[in-house]
């Protein structure tokens, strides 16, 4: 009886890891990927007007 309810929780525990697992995957995937669009957002904000600025300005010059 002891080993047959250890069983049974070692499977639920099996599947809760795995299942928190791909959630928790899925999660960071999404978070990491909205992360990035941001960031790449604001870096070509700020920096590429900058550097075309300055570009234009040394090949007027």
């Amino acid at each position: 009886s002891y080993v047959r309810s250890f069983v049974r929780s070692f499977i639920c525990t099996m599947y809760v890891c795995s299942f928190v697992r791909s959630f928790v995957r899925s999660y960071v995937r999404s978070v990491v990927r909205s992360y990035i669009r941001t960031d790449v957002h604001s870096f070509v904000r700020t920096y590429v007007p900058s550097f075309v600025r300055s570009f234009f300005r040394s090949f007027i010059r």
